[in-house]
């Protein structure tokens, strides 16, 4: 998209390139855009405009998450401006004062990178941090959820706030209502693969939307692919359908997923939120939250496979998503990957489960193996403290 030539052409010819972010979910954007191309110092730009939702290696890399917002890059890719408004004509102003400070010499800021020293957390401090900020009134989406009814399950006194819990969309209230009230558009890989694991929807839309070397599609749109947050939620659904299916062909799917994360995403300190594919992407950014996603789908990809290379991949997932960010969403899929690697509980037993230890083994020949031990209660197996 912004690519080497685009720049070079920048240069020559003395532009500036202005960068629209926006969602479909946006109104009046794309009638604020239409404005901003018919202003008379929109001859000095390039203007493009981006689907943030689509491109959210763009909004992670070029926005402070507002939407509308216009970034203006230079020729030599330095942030000149972030403009964040509906009103055209502070937007114009705005255009104008940009434009004379760079002929004025004003060369902007280098496109931020995000490369967290890698941290270990603690399992403990994780669960009770997120399970207290639910109880607080945080708006919990899917994954605290499934950690919140983990923990409720052992400690039954939690279930009492279940009625005071804030939802951040459908599939985190689904979770405790077995209601879809406010779904989420499903025209997303992440959605679709929620809805594949919880019996929502069929695996075959899922399916369309990978190809054959293991690259997964944004959405079906196809109009980005191999997102680390698709790649690792995808994985996700499609261990999932494993186990409840026990057809190998899905496991072949997940090798070539795994595999593609390795090749394309792989950093020395986490996981790249994109493949590398123009100028912008080139900035090395580790997300956080698809870092702790993918941690989950390293930690059970270990549990179905015994690949002790997942288990180091998951390691550096984690480590890499809890130095990025203290979020909670963040939080509650660490603490999942590591109850998932460290508190792994085999069974021969087909989900749904209720136990977040669990994962399906045909290799297992009793309900419950842990530590080359054989269990017939799960609740002789204990977890944390409780």
């Amino acid at each position: 998209m912004i690519s080497e030539k685009l720049l070079s052409d920048a240069k020559f010819y003395d532009k500036l390139v202005g960068i629209f972010v926006t969602t479909e979910y946006c109104n009046g954007c794309d009638d604020l855009f239409e404005k901003i191309q018919k202003l008379p110092i929109s001859r000095r730009y390039y203007l493009y405009k981006v689907d943030g939702i689509e491109h959210i290696e763009y909004l992670n890399r070029i926005t402070r998450g507002y939407i509308p917002t216009l970034t203006i890059i230079s020729p030599k890719l330095k942030i000149l401006g972030i403009i964040e408004a509906f009103d055209i004509k502070f937007i114009e102003d705005k255009l104008r004062q940009i434009t004379e400070a760079y002929y004025k010499g004003y060369e902007g800021q280098d496109l931020p990178e995000l490369i967290p020293d890698p941290s270990t957390p603690d399992k403990s401090e994780l669960v009770y941090n997120v399970i207290s900020q639910i109880l607080d009134g945080y708006q919990a989406d899917y994954r605290m959820i499934e950690l919140y009814k983990f923990i409720s399950k052992l400690k039954p006194e939690y279930k009492k706030a279940e009625k005071l819990i804030k939802f951040l969309n459908g599939e985190a209230e689904y979770l405790i209502s077995g209601k879809m009230q406010n779904p989420t558009s499903q025209n997303y890989t992440n959605i679709i693969a929620f809805d594949v694991e919880y019996g929502l929807s069929k695996i075959d839309n899922l399916l369309e939307l990978i190809n054959e070397n293991g690259e997964v599609y944004r959405s079906i749109k196809k109009d980005n692919k191999g997102l680390l947050i698709d790649e690792a939620s995808a994985g996700n659904a499609l261990i999932s359908e494993y186990e409840k299916t026990s057809n190998d062909k899905y496991i072949s799917i997940v090798n070539k997923i795994y595999e593609y994360i390795i090749k394309n995403l792989s950093h020395e300190k986490g996981f790249r939120d994109s493949p590398v594919r123009d100028e912008i992407t080139k900035i090395t950014f580790l997300e956080p939250l698809a870092n702790s996603e993918v941690a989950i789908f390293f930690s059970r990809y270990y549990g179905i496979t015994e690949n002790k290379e997942a288990l180091d991949n998951y390691k550096k997932a984690i480590a890499c998503a809890y130095a990025g960010s203290n979020d909670p969403k963040v939080l509650a899929r660490i603490a999942i990957a590591m109850i998932k690697s460290e508190d792994l509980i085999k069974t021969n037993s087909k989900p749904p489960y209720d136990d977040l230890r669990l994962e399906y083994s045909p290799k297992v020949n009793c309900k419950y193996y842990k530590d080359e031990k054989c269990f017939e209660n799960i609740d002789e197996i204990k977890f944390l403290d409780f």
